[in-house]
């Protein structure tokens, strides 16, 4: 399946005239993908970060109090996940779309996105939600969240084996 938008080519300035027609596939555009691989990242490397600072270090007073790299990594990935939202949502105008109605990754995609979404309402759960049920909200967001990576991975070569030619 291949749209036909209006999308304006790289021109030089002396040229004049109307934008060319050019196809417009389900790959995203190059800052979409960039966007989505760096914000998968950072949510990674800041969750991970996380996890190595708050279960092996402590602080260095030796009192039992967490590390002080622990509060910046958790704000570092609250910024990266706002950013990961945004990003996803840029997705959803096109991609996603269109994807969808061509019936294309459908298994692996949506498996993606419930995994945001379950990333996205078990960190509410996390901040807003009683202590009572922290500790397994905590692990389900982090095994779902290291789980990320591989299911972005999974969906792009499954993209790519898929792709006519």
């Amino acid at each position: 399946m291949r749209l036909h938008v209006l999308r304006p080519t790289r021109q030089h300035l002396h040229r004049h005239g109307a934008p060319r027609v050019q196809p417009l596939g389900m790959r995203p555009p190059r800052w979409q993908r960039w966007s989505v691989h760096a914000s998968v990242l950072a949510l990674l490397a800041t969750g991970a970060l996380w996890l190595v600072v708050h279960f092996l270090l402590r602080a260095p007073s030796g009192d039992g109090l967490p590390h002080p790299l622990e509060s910046w990594a958790l704000r570092l990935h609250g910024i990266a996940a706002y950013v990961f939202i945004a990003v996803l949502g840029s997705m959803s105008a096109v991609h996603i779309v269109l994807g969808w109605r061509a019936r294309r990754n459908r298994g692996s995609g949506a498996s993606f996105i419930a995994a945001a979404l379950l990333l996205a309402l078990s960190a509410l759960a996390l901040y807003y939600g009683p202590e009572s049920t922290h500790a397994p909200t905590s692990v389900l967001h982090w095994v779902i969240g290291l789980a990320l990576l591989p299911l972005l991975w999974l969906h792009i070569v499954i993209a790519r084996r898929r792709a006519p030619a």
